[in-house]
């Protein structure tokens, strides 16, 4: 009797553990790709900047942020103008980040910050 009740609560447990490990290796060999920067978004009419920490990458004009615990979340789109936002307002997420507004072509904009190393390849789409 005790088996079969460790049986029935042991597989799903097993099942749990593995899809965890499977969405961290799935997250870090994302994270081990080329040119991919971590990145905090938020729409240009927010106060507040989001908790968690999203990865984004640049392709020509292409903006490609990649979001969730597994960061299966994918979010694409074409950028128009990216333009430096002053780093005085209170609140920014990261130590040193540096700051732009992003205007797609949708028209839409977004507040992104990033770490000073990923700055070089935003502002190389001027």
């Amino acid at each position: 009797m005790i088996w079969a009740l460790l049986a029935i609560l042991g597989v799903p447990i097993w099942l749990v553990v593995g899809v965890l490990a499977g969405a961290l290796v799935s997250r870090r060999r994302f994270q081990a790709q080329p040119e991919v920067f971590r990145l905090k978004e938020r729409e240009a009419e927010q106060a507040k900047w989001p908790r968690r920490t999203a990865h984004g990458r640049l392709i020509h004009d292409v903006f490609i942020v990649n979001s969730g615990l597994a960061l299966v979340r994918t979010t694409v789109r074409g950028i128009r103008s990216v333009t430096d936002h002053p780093q005085d307002e209170p609140g920014t997420p990261f130590d040193e980040a540096a700051i732009f507004e992003l205007t797609f072509d949708d028209g839409s904009r977004s507040l992104i910050a990033v770490d000073p190393s990923a700055a070089s390849h935003i502002r190389s789409l001027r």
